[in-house]
């Protein structure tokens, strides 16, 4: 087993390497084209929120790695199993394959269900508000805040 300081070092290595790449793609994006139609992101819009989301975790790995030990007997890293993995693959790869049947709300619901429960919320209010509404708030936020049409599949003549 890695030792702790060894680990920091890794994680700033990797922070390091990661912003480079950041910072490559930044430089990539800022030469795309410019859209000229009304009330449309530009095609850099999304690549944009990737490189600061990019920064902002490379940032973090990089405060990781300087500033906090870590506590190695954390649960959710001791002890896990490669089945688990391999039911959160399986519950993945169900959505994107019911995606085009069911639509996004209907594929998402029983999926954000089962990473929260899996997640460890035990709370039925929760799991079904939050079941429910995430989906939902997604879909309005991309097809109305971002223009990206979601798959809609059987609600297909009841939401626009």
């Amino acid at each position: 087993m890695l030792n702790q300081s060894h680990m920091n070092i890794k994680n700033v290595k990797a922070a390091v390497v990661l912003m480079a790449v950041t910072a490559g793609y930044a430089y990539q994006t800022s030469h795309l084209p410019e859209r000229t139609l009304p009330n449309t992101p530009d095609p850099s819009f999304f690549p944009w929120i990737n490189t600061v989301l990019a920064l902002v975790l490379t940032c973090a790995l990089l405060y990781q790695g300087l500033f906090i030990k870590k506590n190695n007997n954390n649960p959710l890293v001791k002890n896990r199993k490669n089945g688990l993995a391999l039911l959160a693959l399986a519950v993945f790869l169900v959505f994107i394959i019911t995606l085009p049947y069911l639509g996004f709300i209907l594929a998402a619901i029983p999926f954000v269900a089962v990473f929260m429960w899996f997640y460890g919320e035990q709370r039925k209010t929760v799991l079904i508000i939050g079941a429910l509404g995430i989906p939902v708030i997604l879909y309005v936020l991309f097809r109305h805040g971002f223009g990206v049409m979601l798959p809609r599949g059987l609600l297909a003549g009841l939401i626009a």
